[in-house]
Parts: structure tokens; C-alpha cells; sequence
């Protein structure tokens, strides 16, 4: 007898210890915190949970266990304690903001927290709670008062349609655009086709620059002979597309005598002994330089009986080579 009673008293004892959750209230609670929604209206969900201080949980995971419900935030407030020990007691709580797309009047939700042990995790879900769907569309008739309103119809005429498609509009629609593109191209298509070709021109004499700027830039005592002979090559296949003639081919007399420019030869032979004697003269960059500025020389000269021409049957034979290489 003495034993019993020895072993009640250490069961209450035991009882006594145990952490509990403030009185009144579940230790875990899950709870909308409106009565209504509206579709694709956010709403707020709120979750608390109190618990021994010492022990560990994990909040349901937003990707799983809120469908069909999406989460748009969570604010997770900070861990309140009361008490110190094995008695204290711990609240953990969280408000999760939610939107709905669901029809259903009448919506629930339920949501686990896991609590971590040492081998496992022990799941404790929040008692079912309800939401109303309020909805601005009228409410629809039952079936029954559908069916007394409605009748079927017991002879049905087909009508024949008409075809819809009007191909009349469309030839005059056709015909309308054509006859506009072609007084647009008779107004003002010799100056589209001349702007056309001056930007060709203007793009390709930069290009150019850009390319016979970096070799010149790179040439020096190490790198004269192979910088040289590029440039050189750079310069004549500019020529030849403001000009459809063999620069190419030419030796330095005929360049000379085409180009009529003394400057031509005295910055070819120095070229020349750059790429064939490996030379290089504080000349030799002032010579390159002279180049550049003869192949700027004939793009203003192109460019200036281009803007000149005035349609192809007046145009100079200078605007008609340029028209030529442009469009190669």
C-alpha cells in the first residue's frame, strides 16, 4: 500500500514538471486570421506554437503543405521564453500572407510542425480550420429550377451561311498598299537608294580607320616588315572599293601616275623598305599616316559625287563606280 502511494506521488511530481503551455490555449495553433476571402486577394494565416525551451522544430515547409494556397510572404517573429530550466517555456509563431484562386465556398487548411529528436522528427498537425469564399458573381440557379426554365427545341431549321471571307477587300486592300508604295518609292525612292549608299560608304571608311589605325599604332623596329606589307594591303583593297580598278596589282610608278600624287611614291618606297628591308625610320609612321590620308582623300571625293548625283542617268561615272563597289 505504501508503494502505491509512493508511486502516485512520483507520478505527480513528474506530472508537475512537465513543460505546459499557458493555460487556455493548445500548444500548437493554426488559424486564418479573417473569415472571408476573395479570390486573388491576399489573406493572412497564423501559425504559434509553444513548447519545452530545449527542444528543437521545424515550421511546414511553404512549397508542400499550403496547397492549394500560394504564398506570397512570411514574417516570422522571434522566439519568446518564459522561465528558466526544465520548466521553461518556449513560443515560436509565424504569419504567412496567402492568396487563393480556388471556386470552392468553403476552404480549409491544416499544417504540420515537426519536432527533431535524436534518431527522428515527430510531426504535430494544427487542427482544421475554415475559410468562406466570397464571391461578387451571382449565384447560380440549381438544377432544378434550370431545368423547369429551359426547353429543348424539337425542330431545328439550318440556315446556310454566307462565306465570310471577302476577297473583294483584300484585292482592294492589296492594290491600295501597292499603288502607296509606289508613289512613296516615286517620291522619295532616289533619295532612300543615295542615303543607302552613303551609309555603305560611311561604314565601310570606318571600318577602314579602325583597321589601319590598329596596324599603324602596332608598327615599330620589331614588327616594321609584316605591320607594313599589311597596311599596305589594308590601304590598296580600300582603294579598289571606292574605285573598281587592279590597286592590287599595281606597282608603285602606276599607283603614283594613277593616283597623281607625288606624296604616293615617297610613301611607297619607304614602305617598301620597311617590308623588304626590315627598316624603320622615324619617317616610317609619317609615311603610313600619308596613306590614310590619300584613301581619305578619294572617300571625301566619292562621297561628294554621291550627294551630287542626281539619279542614275546623271550621275558622274565617279558615283556609278562608288554605287558599284558599294553594292559588291
Amino acid at each position: 500500500m505504501k508503494k502505491f502511494g509512493l508511486l502516485i506521488l512520483v507520478c505527480f511530481l513528474a506530472g508537475v514538471g512537465q513543460a505546459k503551455p499557458p493555460s487556455g490555449q493548445l500548444p500548437l495553433r493554426g488559424y486564418f486570421l479573417v473569415d472571408s476571402i476573395e479570390i486573388g486577394r491576399p489573406f493572412r494565416y497564423s501559425l504559434t506554437y509553444h513548447h519545452p525551451a530545449n527542444s528543437d522544430i521545424l515550421f511546414p515547409d511553404t512549397a508542400r503543405y499550403f496547397a492549394p494556397y500560394r504564398v506570397q510572404k512570411v514574417t516570422v517573429f522571434a522566439t519568446n521564453t518564459v522561465g528558466t530550466g526544465p520548466t521553461a517555456i518556449s513560443r515560436d509563431s509565424a504569419v504567412y500572407t496567402l492568396v487563393s484562386f480556388e471556386t470552392d465556398s468553403i476552404q480549409l487548411l491544416r499544417v504540420p510542425v515537426r519536432i527533431l529528436n535524436a534518431t527522428d522528427c515527430t510531426a504535430q498537425w494544427t487542427q482544421i480550420d475554415t475559410v468562406f469564399l466570397r464571391s461578387k458573381l451571382p449565384l447560380a440557379l440549381s438544377d432544378s429550377l434550370v431545368s423547369r426554365t429551359l426547353r429543348l427545341a424539337t425542330d431545328t431549321k439550318l440556315a446556310p451561311l454566307q462565306q465570310q471571307f471577302n476577297y473583294m477587300a483584300l484585292a482592294a486592300g492589296f492594290i491600295s498598299v501597292s499603288l502607296g508604295m509606289g508613289v512613296l518609292y516615286l517620291l522619295f525612292g532616289r533619295l532612300a537608294r543615295r542615303q543607302w549608299r552613303l551609309y555603305l560608304l560611311n561604314r565601310r571608311h570606318a571600318r577602314f580607320l579602325l583597321d589601319y589605325t590598329r596596324l599603324n599604332d602596332r608598327l615599330s623596329s620589331f614588327t616594321a616588315a609584316e605591320t607594313a606589307n599589311q597596311a599596305v594591303v589594308v590601304w590598296k583593297a580600300y582603294l579598289e572599293q571606292l574605285d573598281p580598278q587592279p590597286y592590287m596589282s599595281l606597282t608603285t610608278p602606276e599607283l603614283t601616275i594613277r593616283l597623281q600624287d607625288e606624296r604616293v611614291a615617297v610613301a611607297l618606297r619607304e614602305a617598301d623598305r620597311m617590308i623588304y628591308g626590315g627598316t624603320y625610320t622615324p619617317q616610317s609612321q609619317s609615311a603610313l599616316q600619308v596613306l590614310k590620308e590619300v584613301a581619305t582623300q578619294m572617300y571625301l571625293q566619292c562621297r561628294s559625287a554621291l550627294i551630287q548625283s542626281d539619279g542614275r542617268r546623271n550621275e558622274s561615272p565617279a558615283a556609278r563606280s562608288v554605287e558599284s563597289a558599294t553594292l559588291s
